[in-house]
């Protein structure tokens, strides 16, 4: 210790070394997320389609970082690497998403989604990324994924688990897997998070408008405006900004694969959410498995081991 340094109280030594900033920004991703499935559910439940929902998300998400894109550019990413991007949490993974509610409940959604982004981002950033998992953090990840399972079982016991298998299901699967490519290209191109929501943003209005225009002319605009408004503020500012920008700020603090683990908090959310948002109400299931994953991302992040070491 340096000469005339205070010394560090216990509270202070314990909590030394624990990336807080990126586990809060996961937190705060994770909370956007578990509402969003509930939003989306209740939209196409309305008045709106997932192609309307699409196109109000990146409008209004495109148009408030236009400015940032204009004046920056692709920031020396480079356009192919800022398309990858969209691709993965831009318009794409919405449209997949949000078709996916239209024929699944808004819990089902929220635990197929981050399951397949959770294990993909963790093998794909073992081999192109090195980071290797150390033997807490596969107990960790082992935990989350029986906590998913425990939640999954609760989906299958319902008879709309098997309805919506095999479109609601896959579509969900898909978004997943368009997430995780997102999640370990975000960290391995170093993007920072601002910017890259911006880029995917933007990119992903001018990619889908012109489709949306052709398919749908100036449909949403015929839904009530109380439920645009909504709708606005829960796909555009909320989950397409505001998450986004935690998530890759949690990516870039803490690697892919710790901060995707955050994205196994989304199931149990979003079940807790819909049940007085839309009625759904959450078993027994659904709560211990919450629990389950909420201890495992507890050890998947290293914070037990961190203070155990201190």
């Amino acid at each position: 210790m340096t000469q005339g340094a205070t010394p560090l109280s216990p509270h202070a030594a314990a909590t030394a070394g624990i990336p807080w900033t990126g586990i809060l920004a996961g937190l705060a991703a994770a909370a956007i997320w578990g509402a969003w499935p509930v939003a989306s559910r209740f939209g196409v439940q309305q008045t709106l389609t997932p192609m309307d929902l699409t196109m109000l998300r990146f409008l209004v998400a495109g148009m408030l970082l236009l400015p940032i894109v204009l004046r920056r550019g692709h920031g020396g990413l480079g356009w192919g690497r800022a398309i990858v991007l969209a691709v993965g949490a831009g318009a794409p993974y919405m449209l997949v998403t949000s078709s996916g509610f239209t024929f699944a409940p808004a819990g089902h959604g929220g635990l197929i989604i981050p399951g397949f982004m959770l294990t993909t981002s963790t093998i794909v950033g073992w081999f192109v990324l090195k980071d290797a998992p150390d033997r807490m953090r596969w107990l960790g990840l082992a935990i989350v994924l029986t906590g998913i399972l425990t939640m999954a079982s609760a989906a299958v016991l319902d008879k709309t688990g098997f309805e919506a298998l095999w479109k609601g299901h896959l579509l969900f699967a898909g978004g997943g897997l368009l997430w995780a490519s997102y999640t370990v290209a975000s960290r391995k191109w170093s993007v920072e998070p601002l910017h890259a929501t911006a880029l995917v943003s933007v990119l992903s209005l001018i990619m889908f408008a012109p489709i949306y225009l052709i398919r749908r002319g100036t449909a949403f605009l015929d839904a009530p405006v109380g439920e645009l408004v909504f709708q606005g503020l829960a796909q555009g500012v909320f989950s397409a900004v505001l998450a986004l920008i935690f998530y890759t700020k949690a990516v870039s603090i803490l690697g892919a694969g710790r901060a995707a683990v955050f994205g196994a908090l989304v199931p149990g959310l979003a079940a807790l959410f819909a049940y007085p948002a839309l009625g759904e109400v959450p078993s027994m299931r659904h709560l211990i498995g919450l629990g389950l994953v909420a201890v495992g991302t507890i050890l998947a992040l290293g914070i037990l081991r961190r203070r155990r070491h201190v």
